[in-house]
């Protein structure tokens, strides 16, 4: 039976792994960065509903699981020997990690952010916002794959049909954060020009800043995976 720890539910194998190889510590890493963000997309979703108790609920999901990853992170970096050997340097590793660990970040900001004002949110604002953030998730997504082909990359020392594979995905993260980008310039010059009968001013620069942190998210996983390319590159 799993004893219980001072982090309350969370389980307590999170905080006594030990990764005999760190990539191994990182996809596990991946997993709760992915369940971090579709958490967020849901009290996204559930907010622009006007279903604010339901918008906490996975905004608690969201906090708990970005507080699982740190812990993995943790984990990760403290569990590295000096003596391993790794098909990429150290250095370019924890960087990787350091820049997934943003999304996750970035992530709970959103759904922090979303909660701290209850706003009902015109409907061309919030179609706005849901195409927003099914951007930003495909992008995630995306990324997503690039960390699924680590381990083949890293068995081939970042060699072979995968690299070329993992180049396109790379290229694929890069386009899909330009869209976002061009749909969150829309979207916040929108709500700058938008008549404050519609929406009043304290809302809307609320809701500019959700819509900034949700754009980080596309953002960062851009950041990751062009640390991926440098990893590949040398």
């Amino acid at each position: 039976m799993e004893k219980e720890s001072i982090f309350g539910n969370i389980r307590a194998p999170i905080l006594n792994a030990i990764y005999k190889n760190p990539f191994d510590g990182l996809n596990h890493h991946s997993k709760k960065l992915e369940e971090c963000v579709v958490h967020m997309g849901k009290c996204l979703r559930s907010y622009l509903e006007g279903d604010f108790e339901k918008a906490e609920g996975y905004r608690e999901l969201v906090s708990k699981t970005e507080h699982e990853a740190d812990l993995i992170k943790a984990n990760i970096r403290a569990h590295i020997p000096r003596s391993i050997f790794m098909p990429t340097a150290k250095d370019q590793f924890h960087m990787l990690l350091h820049d997934a660990d943003s999304i996750l970040d970035y992530a709970e900001d959103v759904a922090v952010l979303l909660t701290m004002k209850r706003t009902n949110v015109p409907d061309g604002v919030a179609k706005g916002l849901k195409e927003l953030s099914f951007k930003v998730l495909e992008c995630v997504d995306e990324f997503q794959k690039i960390m699924g082909s680590l381990e083949e990359l890293t068995e081939y020392s970042f060699r072979g049909n995968e690299r070329d594979r993992v180049k396109e995905l790379i290229k694929n993260v890069h386009q899909l954060e330009h869209e976002s980008d061009l749909i969150e310039f829309k979207i916040s010059k929108d709500l700058f020009n938008m008549d404050q009968n519609t929406l009043d001013p304290i809302s809307i620069m609320h809701l500019l800043k959700v819509i900034d942190r949700l754009g980080q998210v596309a953002d960062k996983s851009e950041n990751a995976a062009d640390r991926v390319r440098a990893m590949m590159a040398k």
